[in-house]
């Protein structure tokens, strides 16, 4: 009598507990084995014990006598252009209705050890988001990971979609993973990227409220086993997960369900090393892997005050900045809401040019000296010309560094714009100035052929000072611009 094989084998759910299933009968089982019942519904193995193994399915809940065998052949992802422009979920199965997928080719695969060291080449290219503040002051490189954290309604969702639609230019692939929301937080995700006209290669993977734990805590693994795939071909990749803070509770909730013992705020111990993992998947690699990057963006939604809690503590620890989100800000009508003082990017400024790193200095140093000033200026009428100046000028910059969302600025008309800051430009003007004219200011440099040298020197290695007396030359014809 012939040996039975793996694929002979048959297991019988005998206990659930919500999608946690106990089934006896698949004596070669491996954690993460894909298994599917005769509806086609999969199931996945997450433990081994001596008379059953368990795992959780990915669909509907089980029940106690269904039958799972081993997924045979478990090539689940289409991939490459066809990809680009669609909502998948989690099992890479089509959700906007815009009809069926070619057959996948790419299995899904969990668990993957990130790239070594000796694959990787030093983050050296600015990722643009069109955003000065970003872009100057807080830069992101192709191949860091950046947290923002913030509470509800205080910018995120509008920074990360006017980011994405950013990189349709550049060509950057974008996976955009939706972590337990409702629908009407995908739909409004989904209408601003994939909107009609809008174009680019931009993915969205939708893990919704409605469904199961399982499903929701397998989508970043997806999103980065996606982006791996296009950085193979070369691609420069941004994966956007909004928001761990989701993950990590269902995560939870997985744990619990399972009976491990709690850690920390009843998250389960390795709930660090569950993040961490995911993001050293990201960089930027040499040709041995296609010579592309991985951004990743990771998003955590705190309360309104405190932001020391475990999850965003956890990946403040495992990523290379973070911005903070303020919703007071945002009431103010300012854009993006983003508190520059609790904000900061740790390898982001080595991806800049000589020029905007030499700006953003003395940007930053006018902003301090502005903010100090104000709070002094409270209480005395009494000050002198220096002092006027730094509030008259700080304010100036205050105001240039503002935007109106989705009205995307390129690099060197950034830089050229706050650089006419430290020129005679605004002698005799002050931020009521700036606010009437940016706009003006903003198309003259970008179109403007006598600004054409100066655009392409702003992203250059050029000395300041050179800069700001060629830039000052040129003050004449914006002058002629400004008039009424």
């Amino acid at each position: 009598m012939p040996n039975p094989t793996r694929a002979d084998e048959v297991g019988f759910v005998t206990r659930t507990k919500r999608y946690l299933l106990a089934i006896e009968g698949l004596p070669s089982a491996r954690v993460n084995d894909l298994l599917i019942d005769e509806k086609g519904n999969l199931a996945i193995v997450r433990s081994l014990a001596d008379d059953h193994v368990s795992a959780l399915t990915l669909a509907t809940v089980a029940g106690p006598g269904d039958r799972y065998t081993y997924l045979d052949g478990d090539y689940m992802y289409s991939c490459g252009e066809q990809l680009f422009g669609r909502i998948i979920n989690t099992l890479g199965v089509p959700v906007d209705g815009k009809g069926s997928l070619p057959p996948g080719k790419l299995p899904l695969a969990l668990e993957l050890d990130a790239p070594g060291i000796e694959q990787r080449v030093a983050i050296h290219e600015q990722l643009q988001t069109g955003v000065a503040v970003t872009d100057l002051l807080i830069p992101i490189a192709k191949g860091q990971r950046q947290l923002l954290f913030g509470p509800m309604r205080s910018g995120k969702t509008t920074f990360l979609t006017e980011t994405v639609l950013a990189q349709i230019p550049h060509g950057t692939v974008c996976i955009y993973a939706v972590l337990g929301k409702p629908v009407a937080g995908l739909r409004k995700i989904t209408d601003t990227i994939l909107g009609e006209g809008k174009g680019g290669k931009n993915i969205v993977i939708a893990a919704l409220s409605d469904e199961p734990a399982s499903v929701i805590a397998l989508a970043p693994s997806v999103a980065f086993l996606l982006a791996e795939y296009y950085r193979s071909q070369g691609e420069h990749v941004l994966v956007i997960l909004d928001d761990l803070d989701a993950h990590a509770k269902y995560l939870r909730e997985i744990a619990l369900l399972e009976g491990r013992l709690p850690s920390n705020e009843s998250y389960p111990g390795d709930i660090f090393y569950q993040h961490a993992h995911l993001m050293e998947r990201s960089g930027h690699f040499n040709e041995s892997l296609g010579g592309g990057s991985i951004t990743a963006l990771p998003v955590v939604q705190t309360d309104l005050k405190n932001f020391s809690d475990l999850i965003p503590t956890n990946l403040m620890a495992c990523t290379d900045g973070h911005f903070s989100f303020v919703p007071s800000l945002r009431a103010e009508g300012v854009y993006p809401s983003i508190n520059i003082e609790q904000s900061v990017t740790r390898v982001g400024r080595q991806s800049q040019a000589t020029m905007q790193k030499q700006l953003t200095t003395r940007i930053q140093i006018l902003l301090g000296s502005y903010r100090q000033q104000k709070e002094y200026a409270q209480f005395s009428a009494d000050l002198n010309a220096h002092t006027k100046d730094t509030l008259r000028r700080g304010a100036i910059v205050e105001t240039l560094l503002q935007q109106e969302p989705y009205h995307s600025i390129a690099r060197s008309t950034q830089v050229l714009l706050l650089a006419l800051a430290f020129t005679d430009f605004f002698d005799e003007h002050d931020s009521e100035f700036a606010k009437a004219h940016k706009e003006t200011l903003v198309e003259t440099l970008t179109t403007d052929d006598a600004f054409a040298t100066l655009r392409t020197q702003a992203l250059e290695t050029v000395e300041y000072e050179n800069f700001i007396r060629d830039l000052t030359t040129k003050t004449k014809l914006l002058y002629s611009v400004c008039q009424p």
